[in-house]
């Protein structure tokens, strides 16, 4: 399990890394929320992620300041905004999926479709585990 965290946090660092050099990696977590769920308000991303909320704000500020994201009102609170990405970024981020989906099948050329079915089946269960904890 240590080799699967190392290996997945070195992932997400040079995933971080090739979208932007400005972007700290924590940043890149909360624009991956972004873009999977805009329109998001920040207490949605601060209750899902677990980081600070003064992190999370910088973090947003950043990415607004660097073209990333935009910001809206809040038709529910006008006090408050719901973040979205932008196209750039959408399109930025398909580019590291398609990217990270073609390191994986490189990784896994060699099994079997069995196989992989198998782990599929396997990390699925193993994940839908810990998330019932």
């Amino acid at each position: 399990m240590a080799r699967i965290v190392r290996a997945t946090r070195a992932f997400l660092l040079e995933n971080a890394a090739r979208f932007s050099p400005e972007l700290p990696p924590s940043g890149f977590w909360v624009l991956r929320h972004i873009v999977k769920n805009a329109p998001v308000a920040p207490g949605a991303i601060v209750a899902h992620i677990g980081m600070d909320k003064s992190v999370v704000s910088r973090h947003l500020r950043l990415l607004k300041d660097l073209g990333f994201v935009t910001s809206v009102p809040d038709p529910a609170d006008g006090r408050a905004s719901l973040y979205e990405p932008t196209a750039a970024t959408l399109q930025r981020m398909a580019d590291i999926r398609h990217e990270v989906q073609s390191a994986y099948a490189g990784v896994l050329d060699d099994w079997s479709d069995d196989d992989v079915r198998r782990f599929v089946q396997l990390l699925g269960a193993f994940n839908d585990s810990l998330e019932s904890r």
